[in-house]
């Protein structure tokens, strides 16, 4: 339920401005929609370091990915706080675009290594999940190379994409398991 929360938030979000040529940060830039884009993001980025961290104790691996998940969501708050001008070069934009940008790499990243020790310790699995971050990776990819830009419309997809991912990973585990993550 608080995926299809997340991914509702963030249509709803994404959606207060034009889809094709702005994004969340443009929608951040109205006065009216600032403070919400500040909780939404730092929001987002608390529970899904809460959500990788519990993933990462099922299996195991080292703690340094706790503190790598930490920071990663710490980075992507500082993104959200720092206000973005619209010409771009100031220190404060630099911050916004460079620790955003980081933070959505950064949990990908995250969540491809989880998917090889996965592979590794939970065969079953993977094997039934794997697709969908593979195929959702390379559509986000193909489709911001298609856009020339990151817009709303590709950050609805990778909502879903990380979303979708981490609910068929604690479905797999809870049917395959009994383990509740």
């Amino acid at each position: 339920m608080s995926y299809l929360l997340i991914i509702l938030l963030t249509i709803y979000v994404s959606t207060r401005s034009n889809l094709m040529y702005e994004n969340i940060t443009g929608v951040a830039s109205l006065p009216q929609y600032r403070f919400l884009v500040i909780m939404y993001i730092s929001g987002l980025a608390l529970f899904f370091a809460y959500k990788m961290t519990q993933l990462y104790n099922t299996l195991p691996v080292s703690n340094k990915y706790k503190s790598i998940i930490l920071l990663t969501a710490i980075i992507m708050i500082i993104g959200a706080f720092s206000p973005y001008s619209l010409n771009g070069t100031d220190f404060y934009s630099k911050a916004h675009v460079y620790c955003s940008m980081t933070g959505c790499i950064l949990f990908l990243i995250l969540l491809w290594i989880f998917t090889r020790y996965l592979s590794l310790y939970k065969t079953d699995i993977y094997i039934k999940i794997h697709w969908f971050y593979d195929l959702g990776l390379q559509f986000l990819m193909i489709f911001t190379l298609v856009m020339t830009r990151i817009n709303g419309i590709i950050e609805i997809l990778y909502a879903i994409l990380v979303c979708g991912y981490l609910f068929m990973i604690e479905n797999s585990f809870r049917l395959t398991h009994n383990k509740y993550i």
